[in-house]
């Protein structure tokens, strides 16, 4: 048999009603119910929506988990589940399914932080073991760790798995928020990053230009409500210009997408020059869905002699994945419950 641990884990932090399972990091299965379509028309995520479509999926994403990667319950040995952050009430759904079982089939339970899950996203192999990092994981530390999703941007100094220090932050909107804000604002709809990203690709740099957040803040913090106010008020001069939206629109998307770009390229240098003798770069969260950001701060890291540690395109977006590979490490620390599951509670605003 082998030493690896056979896990379940369930994610259910924002639309997405995720369930995968794992022997060790090795992924034997992941399905995913996605509910884009249905909030779409709502221009985003409303929460209550998402938790009744969560409660009606997840009984059937958990059996088809299970029956893709070939095992029972009974097999299982570890059961893990996201507790925060995320929507609260979407939260609960997979925190109270993920216990219900625990408990009943007398299975240890390992409380998850999502962000944490994206975090090591990396570091996923496929069911042969295949993957990016296929040996010893603790070469790769001292790293750096860059967040960016719809609720998060940070930075993190990772002196190893489970050691964590955060050195910024989004003080108000994150990266993902900014996408989706402009996207309402050009009438793009919901998600909004995808195609902004696909514009831009016919923009031209330089024609529509923003200030870039928090340049010269001097320390490695975020901020994006400005950039949004920014290109506000650069879609309502244009419109008032009557300058036919086709003509600027591309160069409007180059132009934020630029501006995205350059922030996190300071704050990054920063967090090189601050933090010594990096060896790796982790990145993780749903903007990386986008290949242009991916490959930028890829180059980034090879500039630097970093190695750079990406998901695959799968699990870019919130899954339970990732978060199985953050309760793989948990257990070769003893970091898991036996007694006391049903006091688990979720945490909506949890930090890294």
């Amino acid at each position: 048999m082998s030493k690896d641990p056979l896990i379940l884990a369930f994610d259910t932090s924002c639309d997405d009603t995720s369930v995968a399972v794992l022997r060790g990091r090795n992924l034997l299965s992941s399905v995913v119910s996605s509910q884009v379509e249905i909030h779409a028309q709502w221009g985003g995520v409303v929460p209550d929506i998402a938790r009744r479509e969560h409660e009606k999926n997840i009984p059937l994403v958990y059996s088809e988990a299970l029956k893709k990667a070939k095992v029972t319950i009974e097999e299982i040995e570890y059961i893990a589940c996201t507790y925060g952050p995320g929507l609260a009430i979407d939260l609960e759904v997979g925190l109270e399914y993920s216990k219900h079982l625990a408990i009943k089939y007398s299975k240890p339970f390992i409380p998850i932080n999502h962000m944490e899950g994206h975090l090591l996203s990396g570091l996923l192999l496929n069911s042969k073991g295949k993957g990016l990092v296929e040996g010893d994981v603790n070469n790769l530390f001292p790293a750096l760790g860059l967040l960016i999703s719809g609720k998060h941007t940070e930075l993190i100094q990772c002196n190893g798995i489970g050691e964590y220090k955060k050195l910024g932050e989004t003080l108000d909107d994150a990266v993902g928020e900014a996408f989706d804000k402009v996207s309402r604002m050009l009438n793009f709809g919901y998600p909004g990053g995808p195609v902004i990203c696909d514009f831009a690709k016919k923009g031209k740099s330089g024609n529509i230009v923003f200030t870039v957040p928090m340049k010269n803040s001097g320390d490695m913090n975020f901020s994006y409500s400005g950039l949004k106010t920014a290109a506000l008020y650069k879609t309502k001069e244009l419109r008032e210009s009557g300058i036919p939206e086709k003509e600027w629109v591309y160069d409007f998307c180059r132009g934020f997408l630029d501006t995205v770009k350059e922030s996190l390229r300071i704050k990054l240098e920063l967090a090189l020059q601050e933090v010594p003798n990096v060896k790796s770069l982790f990145v993780g969260g749903g903007v990386f869905n986008s290949e242009e950001i991916l490959r930028y701060i890829g180059n980034i890291a090879k500039s630097n002699g970093l190695e750079y540690i990406y998901p695959n395109m799968d699990e870019r977006g919130d899954n339970a994945a990732m978060i199985g590979v953050v309760a793989n490490y948990k257990i070769e620390r003893g970091e898991y419950m036996a007694d006391g599951i049903e006091n688990i509670d979720r945490e909506p605003r949890l930090s890294l």
